[in-house]
């Protein structure tokens, strides 16, 4: 049986047909269940991850080349908007991207692919 994690992505200032275009991203990078939370609403399955701080929530098997493929999703999508930041969370895992790439980024962005899929 695989095992799924609940990953949740919050943007700052989150516009609404903005979040409709990360949830649809997410789906296509194959993430499953990606839901809008409601704030205060429990979403089912996402343990560890309080809706009152989600944008977007998606279960995804914590497999190195599937995360590796939504993160680059999510970062060629804030590419387009240099001035955003995006925060990824899985467990207690966490990461801040931003629309510049640097190399400590990548590093980071590297350590926390391997923590999750490590822990998975």
């Amino acid at each position: 049986m695989e095992t799924h994690v609940a990953l949740a992505v919050q943007l700052d200032p989150a516009a609404d047909e903005e979040l409709a275009e990360l949830a649809e991203l997410l789906r296509g990078a194959g993430a499953e269940d990606v839901t809008r939370p409601r704030f205060g609403t429990p979403v089912p399955g996402t343990r560890g991850i309080d809706a009152e701080i989600a944008d977007v929530v998606a279960n995804v098997t914590p497999a190195i080349g599937l995360l590796e493929r939504i993160v680059s999703t999510l970062r060629g999508w804030l590419a387009r908007r240099p001035r955003r930041t995006l925060k990824m969370t899985i467990g207690d895992a966490s990461v801040e991207l931003t629309g510049f790439t640097t190399a400590s980024e990548e590093q980071l962005v590297q350590a926390f692919v391997r923590h999750v899929c490590e822990r998975g």
